[in-house]
Formats: structure tokens, C-alpha cells, sequence
């Protein structure tokens, strides 16, 4: 599961695939630390890997890595 914390304009936001809506912070630590507990979360509920995956001023980074 890919889990993508997005820079926008005015806001940050936690796009998880698990989740109807996306989610909304002002801050992008607040933003991170969310999805990096999501990510947690999938691995130990389902034993697969997950990763959070950054966009930000046009470019993408994979910052995390759990499991695989």
C-alpha cells in the first residue's frame, strides 16, 4: 500500500488508498507523522509492506518504508 502525503498550495494532505476522503493539515510534519502511523498500522494488521510516498514543489520521494 502506497500512502501519499501531498503538498497543495495552502495545505497538506494524507491521500490513503484505504480512505474515502483525503486528509487535511496545516503543517507537513503533522501530515507525515500521520501517514507514517497509517502505514504502521496496514503492515501490522495485514503483514504487508507499506510505504509513504512525499509530492512536493513537483517532485516525489518514497520517505518510508515498513515491511518488504
Amino acid at each position: 500500500m502506497v500512502i501519499t502525503v501531498q503538498c497543495n498550495t495552502r495545505h497538506w494532505s494524507v491521500l490513503d488508498p484505504a480512505a474515502d476522503d483525503a486528509i487535511f493539515y496545516a503543517r507537513g510534519a503533522d501530515a507525515f507523522d500521520a501517514a507514517a502511523a497509517r502505514a504502521l498500522e496496514h503492515h501490522r494488521r495485514t503483514g504487508q509492506h507499506s510505504t509513504v510516498r512525499v509530492e512536493a514543489l513537483g517532485s516525489t520521494i518514497d520517505a518510508l518504508h515498513i515491511g518488504g
